[in-house]
């Protein structure tokens, strides 16, 4: 069996749902909402958008700290629970040691999920 991998969000509606989250946590420099999708058999756990506001830097800077995301997110992936989650960047995010990253972006995602009366994996 093969470990549960995050998507990208792709529908309108999801992103439309997320304006009004369910579930929101704030875990030092990473901000995540979520709400629950309902998907199909062999879906991915969780689908993950993320937004980097200008206020983070440069377009380098950002892309960089999306690709930084996009990485701590991948080694987590099976730790949340299954929804769509938004992440946030603060602008110290991108200057932050890439494990205090992980740690934040795992804490902020099952806060976020837990907020919203999801059961945590394992539990």
């Amino acid at each position: 069996m093969t470990p549960k991998q995050a998507g990208s969000i792709h529908k309108r509606s999801v992103f439309r749902a997320l304006r009004r989250p369910q579930g929101r946590a704030s875990r030092g420099p990473v901000r995540a909402a979520f709400v629950p999708v309902t998907a199909g058999p062999g879906s991915r756990s969780a689908l993950v958008g993320y937004a980097i506001g200008r206020q983070c830097g440069n377009a380098v800077t950002r892309n960089r700290l999306r690709r930084r995301l996009r990485a701590a997110v991948a080694e987590v992936a099976s730790e949340v629970p299954p929804g769509a989650y938004l992440l946030a960047g603060r602008p110290q995010s991108a200057t932050v040691a890439f494990g205090e990253l992980v740690t934040s972006v795992r804490q902020a995602m099952a806060a976020a999920g837990a907020d919203a009366g999801t059961p945590e994996p394992g539990r």
